[in-house]
């Protein structure tokens, strides 16, 4: 186990640092494999020892070596993320599911990274990864059939997209992103109707609870019309973090189900 931990987590961590920048140059529809990363700000190209996860960050103070400008909490936060939830993945799934879960945590974390900070989902790791997700399953890669994840995936789609028209219908404006349609598309390829559900429902735990929070911490708590009215709140990453729990306790939900 210690082993593991050594050798992994930095692995998993460097990882994390490239979802970074595979959300945020997809966002910007910009090459994956040029030019060298750079600060946004000055653009500068930014030097390796200026580019190690996690502590790069904690020694340059969160601010670029060169134009001081602030380096953003999500670097840090994405690398982390990665590293914890693909360490879990290797060490509480069986191994035979890992490769189909680390495609499937990688597209969320980078739907994560790019939802906080622009409020987009690229396709890129949402709606282009399901026929992974489906042809995974009919391989055995994913402990599901490959009917459950085509249904999945339908069940997923517009399951959003009825509750949206509903939306629009009586107020005339869409109260759920295109983005999180094709998410929850994804998620249910690799879930199945089941991963669908439980990842919406947590979802929409996190996301009230989150709601909740910022509406007590703003100057707004008073008026929660005004509130609701002029905030936005992406759905997207904790449609995500749904998925990621569900992963985890899939067995024992599962278990409940046919013996309760």
């Amino acid at each position: 186990m210690f082993q593991s931990l050594i050798i992994l987590i930095p692995l998993f961590l460097c990882w994390g640092s490239f979802l970074n920048v595979l959300a945020y140059r997809l966002i910007l529809n910009q090459s994956i494999i040029t030019p060298r990363s750079s600060c946004p700000h000055c653009e500068s190209l930014i030097a390796w020892y200026d580019n190690i996860p996690v502590i790069s960050w904690l020694l340059l103070g969160a601010k670029c070596r060169i134009c001081k400008n602030s380096i953003s909490l999500l670097y840090p936060f994405i690398e982390i993320l990665t590293a914890v939830t693909l360490f879990l993945l290797y060490t509480y799934i069986p191994h035979h599911y890992f490769f189909g879960y680390f495609v499937f945590f990688s597209a969320l974390i980078v739907t994560i990274r790019s939802d906080i900070e622009t409020m987009l989902i690229s396709r890129y790791v949402t709606l282009f990864l399901v026929p992974v997700g489906v042809y995974l399953s009919a391989q055995g890669l994913l402990p599901l059939s490959l009917r459950e994840s085509i249904f999945g995936a339908l069940f997923g789609y517009f399951f959003l997209f009825i509750i949206n028209s509903v939306f629009k219908y009586f107020r005339n404006v869409d109260g759920i992103g295109e983005g999180d349609f094709d998410l929850l598309l994804f998620i249910g390829s690799f879930t199945g109707i089941i991963g669908c559900w439980i990842s919406i429902t947590i979802g929409s735990l996190l996301g009230s609870l989150y709601g909740m929070c910022t509406l007590l911490l703003s100057h707004q708590s008073h008026d929660v019309t005004t509130y609701l009215q002029t905030t936005r709140i992406p759905f997207g990453p904790f449609l995500a973090f749904g998925a990621i729990i569900f992963t985890f306790i899939q067995q024992q939900i599962f278990h409940y189900l046919l013996f309760q």
